[in-house]
């Protein structure tokens, strides 16, 4: 079954509503913010997981943790666009706890076009919002695997003006070390369904594909010559933005700014933002890590410029 919404964060919202979650979810601690707030927002708690050498949440923790029963399920991030192959993983999870609820988000990834079932995995989770691989600045959309969730569709409250006031909170809090305070009804989220039929909204991804395709592969092929390979993550880490580590990102990306331009420096460790934890891994990653723009925003003088600016610090 597809489940669509104006935004992939409802998706998940309505989702986490259709059935009883006692006990906490897994996520990990480089999640977007918005993956925790949509939990705080169902009532479902949530505990985090450091990331390991692959960027994403460690598998090796989460293993450890089911030991102790004492959790509902886990969102597994692909991290960057990254297009982890879990089967195994799920395999296992799956194997020795039947009724642990897995998640698999793709937020970042390339929408794939199909309600195929992925083998021990509850729900999918795709977006085209704001900076995701296709940029529609709308909808998400979910693969909900299984007859066992009657999904979730009433409305909430909310406001843009809210939602606005709730990022300034946020990054506020990251920037200054603080932890999030605002109340879980706080109405931030927009669940309102999406304006588009599943055809004509499909057709629209299906349509962008080749072209937003095209596009990274070429701009990514500037920075893949033009930047030392040591410090570039790798092919599989470039569906999304071009990923590198770089020791004094800070400063470059003053560099990059001054110059009329812009890359990203997402995403942090939030474990402390939402439950005073500290994720020693991710929050060191977050530390280096520079996303470098290889949508419609950047073309090839953007990139060349880019790379300079990055070459001088290194």
């Amino acid at each position: 079954m597809i489940i669509t919404a104006s935004r992939a964060s409802a998706v998940l919202y309505h989702f986490l509503k259709s059935k009883t979650f006692d006990k906490p979810f897994l996520l990990p601690a480089n999640a977007c913010p918005v993956v925790p707030l949509a939990f705080l927002k169902a009532g479902v708690d949530f505990d985090f997981v450091d990331i390991d050498s692959t960027h994403a949440m460690s598998k090796d923790i989460v293993l450890e943790k089911l030991k102790s029963n004492k959790y509902s399920g886990m969102v597994f991030i692909h991290a960057y666009g990254k297009k982890f192959d879990n089967a195994s993983f799920y395999k296992e999870v799956k194997e020795n706890h039947p009724d642990f609820c897995v998640i698999d988000d793709r937020c970042l990834c390339q929408p794939e076009l199909s309600d195929e079932q992925t083998e021990n995995v509850d729900l999918t989770l795709y977006s085209t919002g704001y900076a995701k691989c296709v940029e529609l600045l709308f909808g998400g959309y979910g693969v909900v695997h299984g007859a066992q969730y009657t999904i979730h569709n009433a409305s909430l409250p909310y406001s843009e003006e809210a939602e606005s006031n709730q990022q300034v909170h946020l990054k506020e809090c990251l920037r200054e070390g603080m932890v999030y305070d605002f109340p879980a009804d706080y109405p931030w989220l927009n669940v309102s369904p999406l304006r588009l039929t599943h055809e004509q909204y499909f057709n629209t991804i299906r349509e962008k594909l080749p072209t937003i395709r095209a596009q990274r592969t070429h701009i990514n092929h500037i920075y893949k010559t033009h930047l030392p390979k040591e410090i570039q993550w790798g092919e599989d880490f470039n569906n999304w933005r071009f990923m590198v580590s770089v020791e004094n990102r800070d400063r470059i990306l003053e560099a990059i700014f001054a110059d009329d331009l812009f890359a990203g420096a997402n995403y942090p460790s939030v474990s402390y933002l939402f439950k005073r934890q500290h994720s020693p891994h991710a929050e060191e990653e977050a530390l280096h890590t520079l996303n470098l723009f290889n949508n419609h925003k950047a073309d090839e003088t953007f990139a060349i410029r880019i790379c300079e600016i990055l070459n001088s610090f290194l």
